[in-house]
């Protein structure tokens, strides 16, 4: 499934523009939105996006300025221009950008639509020729240099880091992470080892995370014993600063947690396509000044990703922020049975629903809750419930408004504000699609 983000600061475009591609059976996209260009940035910057559909002229940030910093964050995000205006200087910046398309609004949604079903297509070709060329690569196993691949093994044993780098035995090894600035790591487990072919599964895994993994991160990466994957990451200080918070370094560090959650997407996507296999991380904390944790956050991202797949639970993306956040029961998954586990991730996915209803409910938010992988959310609360996620979230938000129209005198227009509609005229055609009449028609009626 790819990701459509809308930009354009007219709310009743955007609003449309999603409606028209939720009602068009031909797509199968998570469609977002944003009204300005600092939105879609910041959306950019949480999630993995694919294909950007955005107005040129908005304020502050122009479309065309807009595409260079998406490009930085997603370089291989399809890019299609709309705009009310056909000048030339404007077609001539966007073909600079190496934008997919340029349309004028009059045109009309089919160009959107054919803009967008094209932008598709490219896709799944450039997915194609990663897959050709990794499977011409996969009989070859990528593993770490020995003396790398030790050196790693004992930081996350708990020795010292800056007594294991100037040990002679490691003084010649051109390793990349410097202990005195802002470091992190990643712990990758297959949530099923029972396979003879799984050195070669793991060396695919290392591939993937290499592909997707910007130049911006310094690496180094390990293959423990035990069959675990684990990567130590630098960011540059480049790509650090884009995330910067006034006076709040924590809330920088988090913001670009989330950006590095986008890419283990993109890793776990292409392992379940390419090698038929699913992968779980766990994120570590900044390392920064406590290299000392490195061992205590490695067995308990470990040891969560090992109880979740052993309750059947796939896919998990999880930080360390959140690793205590388990059900108490999973420090020891025999007192757990695997109907619990998912009861537990249904009755918090639905209670996150029903809490913020008004506010995020994409799949992006959804899954940072129970740390699942978003693209395999949709598909896991499918085969769970039976129910599609998308009519769970619709039928909540009717719930709710009915249950406003009925027991309170707000308006309407607060009414759709409070279950999560941005206009009165967008949520006024969700109420008639689902009931079959308007919401004023309803309330008199009642």
């Amino acid at each position: 499934m790819y990701r459509l983000l809308i930009v354009d600061d007219e709310p009743v475009i955007v609003n449309g523009l999603i409606q028209l591609f939720q009602e068009n059976t031909e797509f199968e996209l998570d469609v977002c939105k944003a009204y300005s260009a600092a939105e879609a940035l910041n959306i950019a910057k949480k999630m993995k996006l694919d294909i950007l559909v955005s107005d040129i002229r908005m304020p502050q940030k122009s479309g065309l300025q807009l595409v260079d910093d998406i490009a930085y964050y997603w370089p291989h995000c399809r890019i299609i221009f709309l705009t009310g205006y056909s000048e030339f200087d404007y077609v001539q910046e966007a073909l600079r950008k190496r934008a997919d398309n340029y349309i004028l609004k009059t045109e009309g949604i089919e160009p959107i639509f054919g803009a967008v079903k094209a932008a598709c297509q490219k896709l799944d070709e450039e997915n194609r020729r990663r897959i050709r060329e990794e499977k011409a690569k996969m009989h070859f196993q990528i593993a770490a240099p020995v003396l790398k691949n030790e050196l790693v093994g004992r930081l996350l044993k708990g020795e010292s880091a800056a007594a294991l780098l100037s040990d002679p035995r490691y003084e010649e090894l051109d390793f990349r992470i410097r202990v005195s600035e802002p470091a992190f790591f990643v712990v990758g487990s297959l949530d099923s080892i029972d396979d003879p072919n799984t050195k070669d599964k793991l060396g695919a895994v290392q591939n993937g995370f290499s592909n997707y993994l910007p130049d911006s991160i310094a690496c180094e990466h390990s293959v423990l014993d035990e069959g675990v994957l684990v990567w130590l990451l630098q960011p540059h200080e480049e790509l650090l600063a884009r995330f910067s918070q006034p006076d709040s370094e924590p809330q920088r560090w988090r913001g670009f947690t989330s950006y590095m959650k986008g890419i283990l997407e993109l890793v776990q996507n292409e392992c379940e396509s390419l090698i038929g296999v699913s992968v779980s991380f766990g994120i570590s904390g900044n390392l920064s000044g406590c290299w000392e944790t490195v061992s205590g956050q490695y067995n308990t991202l470990l040891g969560v990703l090992r109880s979740r797949a052993a309750l059947g639970q796939n896919l998990i993306v999880i930080d360390i922020e959140h690793a205590g956040s388990e059900p108490e029961a999973m420090d020891d998954p025999g007192l757990l049975k695997q109907e619990d586990m998912k009861s537990w991730v249904i009755g918090q996915i639905q209670n996150y629903i029903q809490a913020n209803l008004s506010g995020d409910v994409s799949l992006t938010a959804i899954a940072e809750k129970v740390h699942f992988n978003p693209s395999y959310l949709s598909r896991y609360y499918k085969q769970m419930t039976g129910q599609n996620l998308l009519d769970y979230i619709q039928s909540k938000k009717l719930e709710a408004a009915v249950h406003l129209m009925m027991h309170t005198n707000l308006k309407l227009n607060e009414i759709a504000a409070r279950v999560g509609f941005d206009s009165q005229s967008y949520f006024t055609t969700f109420f008639k699609k689902k009931t079959g009449i308007s919401p004023q028609e309803y309330r008199n009626a009642k």
